[in-house]
């Protein structure tokens, strides 16, 4: 007999989420992870109020910054601040190595084996069971596996899921951690007017298909950009000036706390159940393509993946582990497409960011919208919807060109 009803591969938002789901459905679980937590990870660390309502208990302890709305810099150079009146459904800002911590012991202390340093190096699937070794030659057994091991994913690779990434699949990040002090994030993010809440930056025209942002915490700023990998040359070098600039800007000269790179699929995985296994998270592609966002997907996917297998271990009976894969459909991949397909259209090009820019400028229920989707107050298919209306309504002309 298996030793174990499931195995997580991966302790991130997505792995952690679904191994405590999963000891909650009565499942006998283990987690492995490469990495010993906390851990850096590179990512701005916004987090949605839907986020919030996904789990079951307070994170209030790993919370730096209460979020209302978003300030756009076009490619021309003007702001736009995206804020809506209604601010019951605030986003919130987090240090991805202290909440992802946060979720692993809350894993834990569920009852889910948690093995961190433990790299897995082979995956094997059998008719009644899967094989799992790590790295220390320790190997493991299950009846169910959940790969939540991220774009590089050893399990889907190792499965036959996909080989890697298209590069016009994947999106290129690079992000610091820089120490300003809390008075001076305050004063770059805060909300003009007073109101107690700080504002996500995003900057676009110098990263084709990308853009770049600063994201507020306690004393931090995360600051980084993100290309789509098949416009890339040297984002580095792009980086570099851009961040510059940002300093000159604001007049800082920030202690440097981490600079890292990593990147993020932009679509999801044509398969991610396959016999006794499936795909969760980044490792599913299930990320926002126009903003980069993985957390709620991670999450919500994560809570799916524990409810299918947790039918798939008391109907013994691997078939049942598509329910995960139609939910996911219904939910999570309807949203990412609609995701998919404004980012196809913004990013096109930079008379597209300039005209939207434009439009956002000019017309307050366009920022509201934005606000809105910044937000989680309407779902990406009732922006979409909404958006082209009001813009074809107001500004036909410069809605047609977008297409063109």
């Amino acid at each position: 007999m298996a030793e174990y009803d499931v195995i997580v591969v991966g302790g991130g938002p997505a792995g952690a989420t679904a191994a405590r789901k999963s000891v909650q459905n009565g499942l006998n679980v283990l987690l492995l992870d490469k990495a010993t937590f906390p851990r850096n990870k590179p990512c701005a660390g916004g987090l949605k109020d839907f986020v919030l309502e996904l789990l079951d208990f307070d994170i209030s302890s790993v919370i730096h910054r209460k979020i209302s709305g978003v300030a756009l810099f076009a490619p021309e150079g003007y702001r736009v601040d995206c804020i809506p009146e209604d601010r019951s459904k605030p986003g919130w800002t987090v240090m991805r190595e202290d909440f992802d911590h946060l979720l692993l012991k809350k894993a834990s202390e569920a009852g889910a084996v948690v093995k961190e340093g433990a790299e897995v190096m082979d995956v094997q699937e059998s008719a009644r069971e899967i094989t799992v070794t790590c790295m220390d030659g320790n190997s493991y057994t299950s009846n169910y596996l959940v790969g939540a091991d991220g774009i590089n994913s050893i399990v889907a690779k190792q499965l036959g899921f996909y080989k890697g990434w298209r590069k016009d699949s994947a999106s290129v990040a690079i992000e610091i951690e820089a120490e300003v002090g809390s008075e001076k994030v305050k004063e770059i993010c805060g909300e003009p007017g007073g109101y107690d809440a700080e504002l996500l930056l995003l900057y676009f025209g110098d990263f084709p298909h990308g853009y770049a942002w600063c994201f507020p915490k306690k004393t931090v700023l995360s600051v980084g950009a993100c290309c789509r990998q098949d416009k890339v040359t040297n984002i580095r070098a792009g980086y570099d000036a851009w961040f510059e600039r940002f300093k000159k800007a604001h007049d800082i000269e920030p202690k440097i706390l981490s600079d890292s790179a990593s990147r993020f699929p932009l679509r999801p995985a044509e398969t991610i159940v396959k016999g006794r296994s499936l795909l969760i998270g980044d490792a599913a592609g299930l990320v926002d393509a126009f903003t980069g966002e993985g957390i709620p997907e991670a999450i919500e996917s994560g809570i799916f993946a524990a409810d299918a297998v947790k039918d798939a271990v008391r109907g013994d009976n691997p078939q049942t582990l598509k329910s995960y894969e139609k939910q996911c459909q219904k939910t999570i991949q309807s949203e990412l497409k609609v995701s998919q397909s404004l980012a196809n259209v913004f990013f096109k090009n930079a008379k597209n960011m300039d005209i939207l820019c434009r439009f956002f400028r000019d017309d307050p229920y366009a920022r509201y919208l934005i606000a809105a989707s910044i937000g989680g107050l309407l779902s990406q298919k009732e922006i979409k919807k909404k958006m082209t209306f009001r813009m074809m309504k107001t500004m036909p002309k410069d809605a047609l060109s977008l297409y063109m």
